[in-house]
């Protein structure tokens, strides 16, 4: 179960760095949900929305401080910390966030079901 799950971490990372629209739609369950560092909810169209903008870009980021923690046998919480820099609109940004993802096995396959990030404000990986 875990190197499903990290195999799935890793297949939703590198789908983003190539703006692959169909792996994270793939990737993503139906009722997906992603809780940006603002607060603001973005669902699965929005987020396709963005991943598919020619605006979009991410110039290099990495993950780390990767916990999988199964719940049962078809659930599982993954954490990790994500470090990058990219653009949307026009604007660059600069990300350092502690990253919590909620994953459910449906028809035998791990999917998202949901993503918050918060900003981080601590060196410390506590």
């Amino acid at each position: 179960m875990l190197s499903e799950l990290e195999s799935l971490k890793e297949s939703w990372n590198r789908a983003w760095f190539e703006k692959d629209a169909k792996t994270i739609d793939r990737l993503m369950a139906a009722d997906y949900v992603y809780i940006a560092p603002n607060g603001q909810i973005l669902d699965r169209k929005t987020i396709l929305g963005i991943v598919c903008s020619p605006t979009y870009h991410l110039d290099h980021g990495s993950r780390s401080e990767l916990v999988v923690r199964p719940i049962g046998t078809d659930a599982a919480v993954i954490r990790d910390r994500w470090q990058g820099a990219g653009s949307y609109q026009g604007t660059a940004f600069v990300d350092d966030h502690r990253c919590l993802i909620v994953c459910a096995r449906m028809g035998g396959t791990w999917q998202i079901v949901l993503e918050q990030c918060t900003e981080n404000s601590a060196d410390s990986s506590a």
